[in-house]
């Protein structure tokens, strides 16, 4: 019997994902808790991670829900009127960064998979640290563990999410995951989160869970406004 193939990555692009991650969390927290129309963020990224976080048109001081958050994310945060992009940025920002850097090398097993109907699984955890599974025949099993993004290669060239696709994108989803990148040898599809999901929006997605059409699942995921559904 074939020994599957199952890696552990250490990467920079996985850190930053992980990051950016935890940093949009974040940013939905001080939100809510400070009652702001936006969260304006700037990161420096040397030689440390930092976040300066300022808020835009609070009802409360967006410096106690800074200090308040700032440990539940392990983070270093602080406090800067010189702040000024919104954190609604961030969401783009980590699909970007994965298209520029792990996108490769899932295209790599896109191709495996294409050939050998064996298909893999992506997973990036909050903490930075992602793995490689190996999956059977036409279908990878997602370990139950948060996850903040993750990808999985399909044996065809057409990205169209089976319904446990669905269930393991969903379930990512509403557990404050950022998104998901189904890889094929022909597009990419990459589901992903714009804005924070409402308790209607949860809703809707344990419904969709249940749609046995693939391409009116998609549709109705589209017509979500807190995700983005875009080809690559």
């Amino acid at each position: 019997m074939r020994t599957k193939q199952n890696i552990l990555i250490e990467d920079e692009s996985a850190e930053r994902i992980a990051f950016l991650s935890r940093t949009i969390n974040y940013a939905e927290d001080i939100l809510e808790d400070a009652e702001c129309e936006d969260v304006l963020v700037d990161i420096h990224w040397s030689p440390e991670p930092h976040v300066y976080v300022n808020g835009y048109r609070c009802s409360y001081d967006v410096r106690e829900s800074i200090e308040v958050f700032m440990d539940k994310y392990d983070l270093d945060a602080d406090y800067s009127e010189q702040a000024s992009r919104s954190y609604e940025e961030l969401y783009d920002e980590v699909v970007r960064t994965y298209m520029e850097t792990l996108h490769y090398r899932m295209k790599n097993y896109a191709s495996k998979s294409y050939t050998s109907h064996r298909e893999y699984y992506l997973g990036i955890l909050f903490d930075g640290r992602a793995f490689l599974l190996e999956g059977e025949e036409d279908h990878v099993i997602s370990p139950g563990i948060p996850q903040c993004f993750s990808a999985h290669t399909h044996p065809s060239n057409m990205p169209v999410p089976s319904r446990q696709d669905l269930r393991v994108i969903t379930r990512l989803l509403i557990d404050r995951g950022i998104g998901h990148v189904i890889e094929t040898v022909g597009p990419s599809l990459a589901i992903y989160r714009v804005k924070p999901l409402t308790l209607d929006d949860w809703e809707k997605m344990k419904d969709i869970q249940g749609i046995e059409n693939p391409v009116q699942a998609l549709q109705e995921l589209s017509r979500l406004d807190a995700l983005r559904l875009r080809y690559l």
